[in-house]
Order: C-alpha cells, then structure tokens, then sequence
C-alpha cells in the first residue's frame, strides 16, 4: 500500500479517536451550578450568588432546592411585600408560575420551583435561574449544596444535567482597634535658645503601649440540618373552585388556552387543571375541554375564542378521577417533581386530591395520579 495512503489512514484514526473522547463531549453538558463558586463576605456585609445554568436547550421550567449552614450564613428578603423570605427571580426563564419560592431560616434551606406559561418561548443557552444575597452572622466556611435539581422541557420531560456546588466563606471580624505607638522620626531636635545645663536630664515622653493581642473568633461548627416536612404557608397562584364546570369547549384550529380562557373569563392555568393538560403550549384540534369554574380577572387583552356555550349557568359535577398510580409521598418531593415522575400536570393531581394549595404537601401523604 501506498506510504501516504497508510499516513493518511493514521491521521484519520487518530482524529476519530481523539473526536470521541468522553471530556469533548462533558463540555456541552447541561450544568447547573452556584456563581461564583466561592465567595467571601464580613460579619453584618452582603454578598450575592448565582444560581446559573449552563447549555441548556428548550428549558420551560425548573425546581430546585439548596442547603447553607444557618449558623453562619441568613438570606436577604428579596420581596419584602410578600409573607417569608423569598430569592430573586433570574432572566433564564419567565416566571409565569412560582410554585415555590421560599426560604427555611432554621433549617437553611431554599426552595425554588417555577415555571413558564405559553405565551414565553423555551429557553436555550447560558443564564441565571435565581440570585441568592446571603449575609454574614458568623465566622466559618458554610457549603451552598443542591440536593434537588428538576429541569424540565416544554414536553414536561426531565433534561439532565450535572450540578456544581459553592462554598462562602464567612471572614472572622476583626480586632477591636487599638492604640498604635507612634514612630518617632529620627530628626536631630533644633537647639532652643535656653543655655546648656549639665544636669538636665530630659524626661522622656512615654509611649503607649502595645494593642492586647487579638483573640482569634473561633471557626463556628456547622449547623447539622434536621429534616422537618414541608409545612410553606404561600398562596398558590390560583384555587379552582372543587368539583365543577361550567360548560364544554371543543378546541378549533388556531385557538389556545388562553383565548379559550378569555372566552369564558376563565383562568387558563385552571383549564389545564381540570384537562389533564401537562404542557399548555399543545392544544389538539377536536379535544373537548371541561371549562371549570375559576374566575379569571383582570383578563389581558389578546385574541378570544368564540363561546360554544354561555358561561355562568348551571354547572355540572365533576365525575371522580381515575387514578394511573397511587403514590406515597417522601420527604424533599413537591407536586412539581411528582407531575414530571408520572408525565402529568401538578394541576391534575391537586384536583384529582382535593388540593387547594399547591405548596403543601406531606410526607406519607398517598396521592392518586390521574
């Protein structure tokens, strides 16, 4: 064979080889992570990190949770106007829906959960999910740790991704200040116009003394974090009225949620509710949809669907749900990782439980999976 065939055919191998090789392929994996991953802040001072995700592709909505040592480290409110201590929203994704944003001074930990609705489009790319500004309480180093991360695409389906932790660092305060002894400069002193006296001796000025060395602060022990069930008190972004509709709406070409929702004064979230609708951006032509009761006001301007009854007559009772699975609930789970689990909406099985409020759940608690 041909020498510069054979030289050839090396290259190529070397460049296939070289071409599959499993570190090319980790830099575009999906990566969740705190930015910067590690940081410094004094007793009584601020500092703020990033919970930033990277390369990430058609991204809908996200649910994350993270532990700090709450001996060290507290959280500053980013919404004073709403009950307990919140973290700001990001630019990655719309927050549409929050269904949790809360976080457990005690314990030291954060719950973040929120999702998009149809009028965003997915996002792709690098950005921000949240931003956490923690302030200084005590010296020590405290661990910002994810011990639950949730992506999910705008099919409801989970996207991995690997997730990178960030340490800050709590600097000791320093010591009380002290007298510092002044330094004499070595001028020769000018002679005073007094005679010289042999026996004068000059008193010397008495210098103070030293600063008492400083006691070091002790590094404070990390705070050990007791699991306590979820208990959040928040509002829920909507509570459809239990066990009725209004009427049935059968979806035309064109028509969304949301302009079924204006149609009937409705809130779309509660439509999708009651129609086991987990991702709200696909309508199918023909569907018929059960239009609950749930009141929808201030209605935004946009397009309307036209009525194929008229709302606010008598309503119908809503048949029991048809439960896939019966699912016990364990400790850290939220209905939005238990929608994504089965492929359902948290909205179907808050109906299909009798749950009004979205953020409580309990360990124990057996949910019916419709």
């Amino acid at each position: 064979m041909d020498k510069q065939i054979i030289k050839n055919l090396i290259m190529l191998l070397i460049i296939l080889t070289v071409g599959t090789a499993g570190p090319v392929k980790a830099q575009g994996a999906t990566t969740v992570k705190i930015s910067p991953s590690s940081a410094f802040v004094a007793p009584n001072a601020t500092v703020t990190v990033t919970i930033q995700i990277e390369n990430i592709n058609n991204l809908f909505g996200a649910e994350v949770h993270l532990t700090f040592d709450p001996a060290l480290l507290e959280v500053v409110d980013a919404d004073a106007g709403t009950a307990g201590i919140q973290i700001a929203h990001g630019g990655l994704l719309s927050p549409d829906f929050v269904a949790q944003n809360l976080v457990d001074a005690s314990a030291g930990r954060i719950d973040y959960a929120i999702s998009q609705m149809p009028t965003h489009t997915p996002a792709s790319g690098s950005g921000s999910l949240a931003n956490i500004t923690f302030k200084g309480k005590a010296a020590g180093t405290s661990s910002i740790a994810f011990t639950t991360v949730l992506l999910a695409d705008t099919n409801g389906a989970q996207i991995a991704a690997i997730t990178s932790n960030g340490t800050i660092e709590v600097t000791a305060a320093g010591p009380t200040a002290t007298v510092t002894p002044s330094v004499t400069p070595s001028v020769t002193p000018t002679p005073t116009q007094q005679p010289a006296d042999p026996t004068y001796t000059p008193t010397p000025t008495p210098t103070s003394p030293p600063g008492p060395t400083a006691t070091p602060t002790p590094t404070s022990t990390p705070h050990p974090i007791t699991p306590t069930p979820y208990t959040v008190t928040a509002t829920p972004t909507f509570i459809p009225h239990p066990g009725t509709i209004q009427g049935y709406h059968t979806v035309r070409a064109g028509e969304t949620l949301y302009a079924i929702g204006r149609a009937y004064a409705t809130q779309p979230q509660a439509i999708a509710t009651y129609n086991h609708i987990l991702n709200p951006n696909r309508l199918y032509v023909g569907v018929r949809l059960a239009i609950p009761v749930a009141p929808w006001s201030p209605i935004p301007p946009g397009p309307v669907a036209q009525r194929q009854f008229t709302p606010g007559g008598d309503v119908t009772p809503v048949p029991s749900p048809v439960c896939r699975y019966m699912h016990t609930v364990r400790y850290g789970e939220t209905l939005t990782g238990i929608g994504l689990y089965y492929g359902t909406s948290i909205w179907a099985i808050a109906r299909a439980n009798n749950i009004y409020n979205l953020h409580i759940i309990y360990t124990g608690q057996v949910l019916c999976i419709p």
